[in-house]
């Protein structure tokens, strides 16, 4: 919305959010992760080298970041769209602290929606992993 008054001249924009929830069970990740083939496809490098140091948690990292980027997908409501889950890394940062990096044609949706932000949340305990996902879009309204 734009105001054009003679004594000043301001531009509003609306943030719209979006979500999106996940939830897997660890052992079926745990059993997806025994092929090579599957983890090359789903996950970088970066974060292989991240889930293969957890040890015993090992398992529970990679489907944690499963359920991430199923949350991902779900609130910028696109599914892969022709990209592949590659595009979507998800990292701790020394906080341990997860922040979502967006590539590819991913990427490229994103920023034609207008995200701006991307903020996801991962848990995980024996059983389950779960990921919770927030997107900001600026909309003019």
């Amino acid at each position: 919305m734009k105001n054009d008054s003679p004594f000043f001249t301001f531009e509003v924009k609306y943030m719209h959010i979006r979500t999106g929830i996940d939830l897997v069970e660890v052992g079926r990740v745990e059993k997806a992760i025994k092929k090579q083939h599957f983890i090359d496809t789903v996950y970088t490098k970066a974060e292989q080298e991240y889930c293969d140091a957890r040890g015993k948690g090992r398992a529970a990292s990679y489907a944690a970041r499963w359920a991430g980027k199923e949350a991902v997908l779900k609130a910028l409501g696109t599914g892969l769209s022709g990209g592949s889950l590659t595009e979507i890394e998800i990292l701790n940062d020394e906080a341990g602290c997860p922040h979502v990096t967006l590539s590819g044609k991913l990427s490229e949706r994103a920023a034609s929606l207008g995200i701006s932000k991307i903020s996801v949340s991962l848990t995980h305990v024996k059983e389950y992993a779960a990921a919770s996902c927030c997107v900001e879009e600026e909309k003019d309204r």
